[in-house]
């Protein structure tokens, strides 16, 4: 790509790095900057345009001495047809760090300089822009001027009767003293172990005790809008089982309709949002789910946007994938929480408002599963070990129940690609659930038949759907997405029969995974839905409850936003969901996002069994790396 740039040399030196790595606006905007400070140098210019980089690439800036390391060199996410270059690091990543801190464009973060320097206890060096700068600095104010106790907090005989009336004890009793008496609560835990249980007894004790004459104003939040649907059935299941509240407080529990935070926020397609510090949320309390995907600058929107009256309560699991965007915001929130023993922790205000959650009720069926997310949650070497042992199966279970009936590996893919025989066994529960139930009523009734458009059989075949799915780590080759989708949905037709009907472009029994919001048609990015039969013809139908009490809705396929299929997912688009059953299926390279992270989120989507296709090598591999985000943020919270 043919860069016209201002400072001589730096096209030159760039070159290998655009595109595939660094972005032409990373440089381009660094090249603008430079001449009003007099920096030439084109190696110093180079790393600035990583630190610009960085937000994109999910990172606050940049480690200089750490870049080389967790670049892909492969450039996978490249869409170029250009030769690729070798990548010309500096030979020396210590001195080429040196050299670009004494830079004046960088300066210390109490300076006015472009480029903040910001000394890490670990030694490291983060180089990032000042706006990221100031982003983590205000993100950090507002959250401790929320890590205090409630203005008006219920007393304490208050609060132990109301935990006695809903039965509550242990960690779930905790977290919500917490939330009774602090202005900010972030609860922590790994799946089923109760978070979500627990802040549905909290608003339900909020609202027993709220003042007639000011009702008490929730608003329940999520990244995205998948995560705001589940959020809402969370809160709705149960709420008849829930003891000692009254009739009234049910309802209002039930009336709760959680909404993404962007809609929350009324953040606008030119960035500005509709509440701020200016204008902060009508809200007395504000609960926010799946936390771990919020990124550094949604949250201090949110922080900001929070009255000063208001409590706020974060859910998630520190141990999933991060935000897309920059930042590892929950991560870095409970990060002083686990430092037993350090006086500045001890000390420290945000400490007492974490609460974190381990024992989880999700594995149940399947202690195995239960025992290898405790030995990935452990974070160290003996726990990955443990973990490859599991996996492998090698690993001796201290209960009575055989690892090949819960983790089942599928063997090593075939240069590069999944074999027939492992395709077959991918696709295998697809065809003995869903697959099954549309084909034997195909042939009982024919595809028009009345039996296909009843609804309540569109609700039982998505359920079934639901149970299953493959998850892959990357979108692109024979053992991403796109080729697992591909044969997936070759033998998921055949199984169906070749002459199944179809209709501006989709077929009868398509998986469909939305990929954008579409709020006209009340889809959000990340449902889920089949191509079935309704009297209109086929439509695509997904799982929602109705005003009617229906448990679909049928959307036009002309009507549908951008879809992809469903069959296979990546494992960050499954975030936030649960399976019964899921496949897992590894790189066949080592690969830069092929993480722990990334093999824990893919694993706790399953409830009862997990396969996982790949080699014992690059398991091990996946284990050992962590993801490697840069961020300020834990400085200065801690």
């Amino acid at each position: 790509m043919n860069l016209q740039l201002l400072q001589p040399g730096l096209a030159e030196r760039v070159a290998a790095f655009v595109p595939g790595v660094l972005e032409p606006s990373d440089v381009l905007l660094v090249d603008t900057v430079a001449p009003r400070y007099g920096e030439v140098r084109p190696d110093v210019l180079l790393a600035l345009a990583f630190a610009v980089r960085g937000p994109g690439a999910g990172q606050v800036g940049v480690d200089l001495q750490a870049v080389a390391r967790t670049i892909d060199d492969e450039r996978l996410l490249a869409h170029t047809a250009e030769p690729q270059l070798p990548l010309d690091w500096p030979v020396d990543p210590l001195a080429w760090q040196v050299l670009a801190l004494a830079s004046p464009m960088v300066g210390p973060p109490d300076g006015r300089t472009p480029f903040v320097a910001q000394p890490l206890r670990s030694g490291q060096v983060l180089l990032m822009t000042r706006r990221m700068w100031q982003e983590q600095v205000l993100l950090a104010a507002g959250i401790r001027a929320l890590a205090v106790p409630v203005a008006q907090p219920m007393t304490p005989e208050q609060v132990e009767s109301g935990l006695a009336a809903l039965q509550l004890s242990g960690e779930a009793a905790q977290a919500v003293r917490t939330a009774l008496t602090r202005r900010l609560t972030v609860v922590t835990g790994g799946p089923g172990t109760g978070k979500t249980f627990s802040i549905k007894r909290l608003l339900a004790l909020l609202l027993e005790h709220e003042a007639a004459e000011r009702p008490l104003n929730i608003q329940l939040a999520a990244p995205t809008g998948k995560a705001a649907v589940r959020m809402a059935e969370a809160i709705r299941e149960g709420l008849d089982e829930l003891p000692g509240i009254s009739a009234q407080t049910r309802a209002r529990l039930g009336q709760l309709v959680p909404r993404t935070l962007h809609k929350l926020l009324g953040i606008r397609p030119d960035g500005g949002a509709r509440h701020n510090a200016g204008q902060p949320l009508e809200a007395d309390v504000v609960v926010v789910d799946e936390a771990s995907m919020v990124d550094l600058t949604l949250m201090r929107r949110l922080l900001d946007a929070v009255p000063p009256h208001a409590r706020l309560i974060l859910l998630g699991d520190r141990d999933q994938l991060a935000s897309v965007e920059a930042g590892t915001v929950l991560a870095d929130l409970v990060l002083g929480a686990r430092e037993d023993g350090d006086a500045r922790v001890e000390d420290n205000p945000l400490r007492q408002s974490v609460v974190r959650f381990t024992a989880s009720r999700r594995f149940a069926e399947a202690p195995a599963i239960g025992q290898l997310v405790a030995a990935l949650q452990r974070g160290d070497a003996q726990g990955e070990a443990r973990a490859l042992a599991l996996l492998t199966g090698a690993g001796p279970l201290p209960y009575d129940e055989t690892l090949a009936d819960r983790v089942q590996p599928l063997g090593a893919p075939l240069q590069g690609r999944p074999s027939p025989t492992q395709l077959d066994q991918l696709a295998a529960p697809y065809l003995a659930g869903y697959v099954a139930q549309l084909r034997s009523a195909l042939t009982t009734h024919g595809a028009h038949g009345l039996a296909l458009q009843d609804p309540r059989w569109h609700a039982a075949l998505l359920a079934a759907f639901e149970r299953y799915r493959v998850l892959a780590v990357h979108r692109n080759g024979p053992l991403g997405v796109a080729g697992l989708e591909r044969a997936l949905a070759e033998r998921v037709r055949t199984a169906l029969g070749e002459s199944l009907p179809r209709r501006h472009g989709f077929w009868l029994g398509q998986p469909v995974l939305v990929t954008e919001n579409a709020y006209e048609v009340a889809l959000m990015n990340g449902d889920i839905g089949l191509v079935l039969p309704t009297a209109a013809g086929l439509q695509a139908i997904f799982l929602r409850t109705q005003p009617d009490g229906g448990q679909t809705q049928a959307v036009p396929l002309v009507r549908l936003p951008q879809t992809s299929g469903a069959l296979a997912m990546t494992v960050h688009k499954s975030q936030g969901s649960q399976f019964a059953r899921v496949a897992l299926v590894l790189a066949d390279r080592d690969s830069p996002i092929q993480t722990r992270e990334l093999v824990y989120t893919g694993i706790t989507r399953a409830s009862e069994r997990l396969d996982w296709l790949g080699t014992p090598e690059r398991m091990a591999q996946a284990l050992a790396r962590r993801v490697s985000r840069a961020s300020g943020l834990g400085e200065l919270l801690w």
